[in-house]
């Protein structure tokens, strides 16, 4: 940037020496706001390029990225390179604002048409200022030939809107919508941006500069003081220039590149001419503690601009300062009393001082504080204002004069009306309201605070305008205010009487006493008691004179004697009194009189005077009492009261019992209190004595019960209480409270209920015969099997017994119950009906079924007993639903057909066994009518103890016989192990020898077999049924079979024959001979080797 101010136009030059006159008067005192007398001057900061060394923000720049471009110098291009991150290829935007000479130019470029700039496209470039300047102008120089179409643009505040400047261009119709060329008339608003097309050529080609005069063709600009539009049309906060067409030779048509890249924006310098504003109330703009610059205001103003009076001068409006006026800000006048005002036109308009204090202190008010607060006062201008407290309902006025005193309403009293005058109270709204005490009842003034009256001692209310329960006739000459109701003691609510008038009860002694009825002790300081008596008339119920005076006047003839005091005695109802009474003070005596003294008591117990026949002349005695007004001018007798009685009590003063009521202590007469009778309202009692007279079949002291033969509660009280008793022969009954129901108390034998009308239990009839006729109550016959001692025994009226005991039933508990068994009848036995206790399994029917009187149960097939619970002899194993089964014994074995009857087990023969006694016990054989035979094998010599069914037993190795207690051939009885052992080896050859001998010979077939029934050879074969058979003392088996069987081989044998086992060595083989006699066989064999 050039740092000369070189003027390009003309035009610009004059503007230049226009703004330079105007401000000519304020060069001298540029650098102060005051002159040398300390009055205030305009002053201004000083004008610069406001834009030197500010760093403009641009929309482009060329070389992002890097690029070529091209310079137009006529007919010839000479093309470049432009790189925005090398420091000597760039032409950032910081070379606008930048330092330079004209013969070394910088400048900033933007990208080239190459790169779509152009219309509609723009490159803004902005500077932002910092703060308010006014600006003179805004010069442009290009370093390529200037934009067809540009503009400038403010705007006054951060963040505002931009404002159009000027408008230059080539087409400002077409770009712009502007008239070309135009201006502004007087009257038109200044702050209209024009449009011009003189700067728009294409040439010069470089080097071309654009200078804008804000104040050029304004025409207030030779006014410039007095113009608010073109004070704020030259303020600026940030400028803006929008490059928006490009001046071309047409050309860029082609699209040739070194073509388009020629056309691009550059400006070498951006100057700004122009003052920070401070409108003429800074001579400075120095850097802010934000950091923005600042005006250094003079003046008493404040601000960034100096826009503002300081806060305490405001006494007249802001306002620029120009070259007539610093119009500097005015201080306050606020007498001392507040730093603090605002302006008020208003004021300013009225007085010429705009200056309204507030928040004054020490009460005061005003706009300069010069007055007390409304309601506060001073005596002197120099004190503070005090409040003047007047009382709001006291005062006629909340503001006091200047000795602080309040002007008060009627009644109302005190330096700030906040106290009743005497005779007023409650103060309130309206002042003071006056009291409104009763003098009868009232002592002095009320209470100045709530009008409370204060009242005697027997008075009451708000204004003591009535006596207190129990008292009557208020007087003001009553220093207690109202008398008490005496109604003989029984009523403490009484009032005046308007029936009587006052009259006196007087005697001077003059007439001759004929009875005497009150004793008057006289006593003086030299004489002995002295009595004297009354009249008649004196005599008797004074109760009209209850409360008044009685006066007792003496006359002597010498002061000295009469009387000290004088002692009343009163006698009567039972209560005497005593009355010690002195002279009335204050009775001076007369020379010229008698001498007289009066002693005065005031009744307040009315007694009968006492009888007396001692005498004595008075000079005179006097009893205030009243009687019957005869006339309506008579003067009243209020202290005669009228009582209002409680219940019971009757008369003007409670005097007499109401009727139904009577003394509760009749020897306190009048005085005794009246209670109700005591009759329980059937019948009048004795006023005096209380005694019943009772009626409504009542009886009793107090008819407190019914006759014999009624009932009811005679203490209810009404005539109904006692009804007939509606019972038999009119015997007593009574009442049960809870429900009401009557019950007759003594029914005759046998009856009972509420009304005898049913027989009690254990008896049965129809006494009243409410089912039919009349049938008187009888015992129920229940054969003595129910407890007459329990309820509901049997049947009130039929007489059929209903708790029959013992397990009994019937309408006269005269048979036993199902399942039960006996005679009900039998009044001696224990227990007359038994359960039949039936087996459920040996009985048909129902377990509960049996005879009624034997109890014999029905029983199945064979099965016995009352109860069906075993079986008949014979049969066992009782089984329900089906009986017992028959006994099965064995009739050989067993002794007999009869069996266990649970087990079935029968009685067996000796030596038989089993349940059914159908088999050999153990060790026992020949199984017979005479039983079994015990086997008896030997127990050494025998495999078992059991034999078989030919009692043969079975041997041991070495054991021969029947019943093996024989040694075999070649065998020897060992003596010590009484064992048969082996013979030696020898023995045994010989044996195997003999054994094969025999075989041969017994296979021969019937070579050697003669049948002989008697006799045996040496060795022979005994052949039995049992087909058991020895030969030689060795054990063989044979098996005997009858016609028609099998042998033991399972072969088949002809009838009439028998077989015996194929042969074996050491055993005999034959076949049998048929005999005649089928029971037995004897088979003789002949051998040839002797068997010994």
């Amino acid at each position: 940037m050039d740092t000369s101010f070189t003027v390009s136009t003309p035009r610009l030059s004059t503007f230049l020496c226009l703004y330079l006159h105007l401000h000519t008067l304020a060069r001298a005192a540029m650098d102060s706001c005051y002159d040398e007398e300390g009055v205030p001057s305009r002053c201004m900061p000083k004008f610069e390029n406001i834009a030197f060394n500010r760093t403009a923000m641009v929309s482009r720049v060329c070389g992002s990225p890097p690029e070529d471009y091209c310079m137009q110098t006529g007919s010839t291009r000479s093309c470049h390179y432009c790189d925005a991150s090398d420091p000597e290829l760039h032409h950032n935007a910081s070379l606008l604002t930048d330092f330079h000479r004209n013969d070394e130019p910088t400048w900033w470029q933007s990208p080239s048409m190459y790169y779509g700039i152009q219309y509609p496209n723009s490159v803004s470039v902005t500077l932002h200022l910092g703060k308010s300047f006014e600006i003179t102008y805004i010069r442009l120089q290009f370093y390529t030939s200037r934009p067809e179409s540009f503009a400038i643009y403010r705007r006054t505040e951060e963040d505002g809107p931009w404002l159009p400047y000027q408008y230059y261009s080539g087409s400002c119709r077409k770009t712009y919508r502007k008239e070309t060329k135009g201006y502004i008339r007087p009257g038109d608003d200044e702050r209209t941006a024009l449009c011009t097309d003189e700067f728009s050529d294409i040439s010069p080609l470089t080097g071309g500069n654009v200078a804008f005069s804000t104040l050029e063709g304004r025409p207030s600009a030779y006014n410039f003081d007095q113009s608010l539009v073109l004070q704020e049309w030259v303020t600026a906060t940030d400028l803006l220039i929008s490059l928006d067409r490009l001046n071309t030779f047409g050309d860029e048509f082609f699209k040739d590149a070194k073509v388009l890249r020629s056309y691009f924006y550059a400006i070498s310098d951006f100057s700004v001419g122009g003052r920070c504003k401070c409108n003429g109330h800074a001579s400075e703009c120095v850097e802010g503690e934000q950091g923005g610059l600042v005006c250094v205001c003079q003046h008493h103003t404040v601000g960034a601009d100096c826009q503002r009076c300081h806060p305490f001068y405001q006494d007249r409006p802001w306002a620029r300062a120009t070259g007539d006026s610093a119009n500097e800000c005015l201080r306050c006048n606020c007498s001392g009393r507040s730093e603090e005002c605002v302006f008020d036109l208003e004021q300013y308009r009225s007085t010429g001082s705009g200056g309204r204090c507030v928040n004054c202190r020490d009460n005061t008010d005003g706009p300069h504080c010069e007055r007390c607060l409304e309601y506060h006062t001073r005596k002197v201008p120099e004190e503070p204002c005090v409040p003047c407290n007047c009382n709001i309902n006291g005062s006629v006025s909340l503001q006091c004069d200047v000795e602080g005193r309040c002007l008060c309403r009627v009644g109302v009293t005190g330096e700030k009306c906040d106290t009743c005058q005497a005779g007023f109270h409650s103060l309130g709204p309206g002042g003071c309201r006056p009291c409104e005490c009763d003098p009868r009842g009232s002592v002095d003034y009320c209470s100045s605070l709530d009008g409370r009256c204060y009242c005697k001692p027997n008075v009451e209310g708000q204004s003591c305008n009535r006596c207190k329960p129990g008292f009557f006739n208020l007087q003001q000459e009553n220093l207690a205010g109202c008398q008490p109701c005496f109604c003989f003691g029984h009523s403490r609510a009484c009032s005046s009487s308007d029936r009587y008038a006052a009259v006196s009860i007087t005697s001077d002694f003059i007439e001759g006493i004929e009875q005497t009825h009150l004793v008057l002790k006289l006593c003086s300081s030299h004489n002995c008691p002295i009595c004297a008596s009354l009249l008649e008339k004196f005599l008797g119920h004074q109760v009209n004179s209850y409360g008044q005076l009685l006066s007792i006047t003496f006359t002597s003839e010498a002061p000295e004697l009469l009387p000290d005091h004088v002692t009343l005695i009163l006698q009567g109802s039972g209560i005497t009194l005593l009355a010690e009474l002195s002279s009335e003070p204050g009775l001076s005596h007369d020379p010229g009189l008698t001498p007289r003294r009066s002693f005065i008591v005031r009744f307040f117990l009315l007694l009968r005077f006492l009888d007396s026949s001692d005498t004595s002349q008075l000079a005179g005695v006097t009893l205030t009492s009243a009687s019957i007004a005869s006339h309506p001018n008579s003067p009243p007798a209020l202290w005669v009261e009228s009582c209002s009685c409680p219940r019971g009590l009757a008369g003007q003063f409670c005097e007499r019992c109401t009727q139904g009521f009577t003394r509760e202590d009749s020897s306190r007469g009048l005085l005794s209190a009246c209670v109700p009778c005591n009759c329980h309202h059937h019948g009048p009692c004795h006023p005096e004595t209380g005694a019943c007279e009772c009626s409504d079949f009542t009886s009793g002291t107090t008819c407190e019960h019914c006759l014999d033969g009624y009932y009811g509660n005679a203490l209810i009280g009404t005539p109904a209480d006692c009804q007939p008793c509606p019972c038999p022969d009119r015997s007593s009954c009574a009442q049960i409270a809870q429900t009401g129901q009557v019950v007759c108390t003594n029914c005759p034998a046998g009856q009972t209920g509420t009304r005898c009308q049913m027989c009690e239990d254990g008896y049965y009839g129809d006494p009243l015969g409410t089912s039919g006729m009349v049938q008187p109550c009888v015992r129920c016959s229940c054969n003595g099997n129910v407890d007459f001692n329990s309820v509901g025994v049997c049947d009130h009226i039929t007489g059929r017994c209903l708790r029959c005991l013992g397990h009994t039933e019937g309408d006269h508990c005269q048979r036993c119950q199902q399942g039960f068994y006996g005679d009900a009848l039998n009044q001696t036995a224990g227990q007359k009906c038994k359960p039949c206790g039936c087996s459920s399994a040996g009985t048909s029917g129902h377990v509960n079924e049996c005879h009624p009187q034997t109890g014999n149960c029905h029983c199945l097939s064979h099965v016995t007993g009352r109860d069906c619970s075993h079986c008949e002899v014979g049969f066992f194993n009782l089984q329900p639903g089906m009986g017992c089964e028959r006994c099965k014994c064995n009739p050989i074995g067993s002794l007999s057909s009869v069996c266990h009857p649970t087990t079935g087990e029968c009685v067996c023969r000796a030596g038989v066994e089993g349940r059914l006694c159908d088999i050999c016990r153990a060790s026992f054989f020949g199984f017979s009518l005479r039983g079994c035979e015990a086997c008896n094998c030997d127990p050494v010599g025998s495999v078992s103890m059991q034999c078989h069914s030919n009692g043969t037993c079975k041997c041991r190795q070495g054991f021969v016989g029947y019943k093996c207690d024989q040694c075999e051939l070649n065998y020897f009885h060992n003596r010590a192990t009484h064992q048969c052992d082996e013979c030696p080896v020898c023995y045994g050859l010989v044996k195997k020898q003999v054994s094969y001998v025999r075989l041969l010979s017994l296979t021969t077939p019937l070579q050697f077999i003669e049948v002989c029934r008697c006799s045996l050879m040496h060795s022979s074969l005994m052949v039995s049924m049992d087909t058991k058979y020895v030969a030689g003392g060795k054990e063989s088996r044979g098996v005997g079979v009858c016609a028609g069987e099998k042998n033991e081989l399972g072969e088949d044998v002809p009838d009439g024959t028998a077989c015996l086992d194929k042969g074996i060595p050491g055993r005999l083989a034959a076949k049998p001979v048929q005999t005649t006699d089928p029971r037995s066989l004897q088979v003789m064999l002949r051998v040839s080797v002797l068997i010994s």
